[in-house]
């Protein structure tokens, strides 16, 4: 029996996939939580600035001030500027997502035959009947994190970004993925 080479995505959420390749069930973070942030950002500042420019130049085209109508150009333009911006962060984050799976180094391993949980290094982290997968607060963020616990400790394996999405449900899929169901 061969493994396909390119990884099977059984749940994506944001810039985060849940994947299997033959045994391997992969967590990958393609890293579009950054650019995700900074969409939001640009965006807002395209709605603020070119709305208020609207605003402006409509007031000045009745008070034929050309304070008002040097102030509304400029706004109106940072804010059709910073919407330009935003298309291209989108587009970063579009490629980022149209990127095959394999490009990307996996966060997490868990091998199902072997039955162990495995570092982005390879190095075995634990026996999977040792691991539970959960949720975590975060300090300062609305998104909870993604952890895996062991007897040596908890491991984060992504922290949630509320303006990509968050974690989504994936430590629900993750769990059904290796253990059957839940627990």
């Amino acid at each position: 029996m061969t493994v396909p080479t390119e990884p099977r995505i059984i749940a994506e959420v944001g810039g985060l996939a849940v994947a299997e390749r033959g045994p391997l069930v992969l967590l990958v973070d393609r890293g579009t939580g950054r650019w995700a942030t900074l969409a939001f950002v640009v965006g807002v500042l395209a709605v603020v600035f070119g709305g208020f420019g609207a605003v402006a130049l409509m007031l000045a085209a009745n008070d034929h001030a050309p304070l008002a109508w040097w102030l509304g150009a400029t706004f109106l333009s940072v804010g059709v500027a910073a919407a330009g911006a935003a298309f291209v962060v989108v587009g970063r984050i579009r490629a980022e997502k149209a990127r095959p799976l394999g490009d990307y180094r996996p966060v997490a391993v868990f091998d199902r035959a072997r039955r162990v949980f495995v570092d982005a290094d390879g190095r075995v982290v634990a026996p999977l009947d040792q691991v539970r997968l959960h949720r975590r607060t975060q300090l300062a963020s609305s998104s909870p994190a993604l952890v895996a616990s062991t007897p040596n400790g908890a491991r984060i394996l992504k922290r949630g970004n509320p303006f990509n999405g968050g974690i989504g449900q994936l430590d629900v899929v993750l769990t059904g993925l290796l253990f059957g169901s839940p627990r």
